[in-house]
């Protein structure tokens, strides 16, 4: 898969708008819940300084790690979007899991060596996350936060597809 392929595929999604927030009560119990999707050990933090880390340090695969920074910039429109649903939830967008254990570099996977086992690893970390954000889609009452999610999802979907293609043309 070629970087213009996949920035096109991007783009497509890109072209579904994210649900503005409405009526959001002020709920912290849900709030610190949304933080292992915000900054847990797979959520967008982890993920945005894992494919920038890609990015970076994949070489002699140009296309490769030009998609890994788009993909990074979409990560980071969800890790704004969350962190504003925390703070909008009444609590601070810290950097912490849903246990309140701070965010570490030990998240990131520090390995770029074998490009179709990074991605491998990526795809795990996009369905981890599609789990995470179903689970808190379950967890609330609130249409807007629903489908503002379920947008996020769909994003996160894209990803795996992207990955998986990449993986699967026998990239060295």
């Amino acid at each position: 898969m070629t970087y213009e392929e996949a920035q096109k595929i991007l783009d497509n999604v890109n072209k579904i708008s994210y649900p503005k927030l409405q009526n959001i009560v002020k709920n912290p119990v849900y709030a610190q819940k949304l933080y292992e999707d915000f900054s847990g050990n797979m959520g967008e933090l982890s993920t945005i300084l894992q494919y920038i880390y890609e990015h970076i340090n994949i070489d002699n695969q140009n296309d490769v790690s030009k998609i890994m920074l788009s993909i990074c910039i979409v990560e980071m429109k969800h890790l704004n979007m969350i962190g504003n649903l925390i703070k909008e939830l009444g609590l601070p967008s810290y950097y912490i899991d849903s246990n309140l254990k701070p965010w570490n570099t030990d998240y990131i996977k520090y390995d770029t060596g074998n490009i179709k086992e990074t991605m491998q690893y990526n795809i795990y970390l996009e369905r981890e996350s599609i789990k995470g954000y179903k689970r808190a889609i379950i967890g609330t009452r609130n249409i807007t936060i629903q489908r503002l999610l379920n947008r996020i999802v769909l994003d996160e979907r894209t990803h795996v597809d992207i990955f998986s293609r990449l993986m699967n043309e026998n990239i060295k």
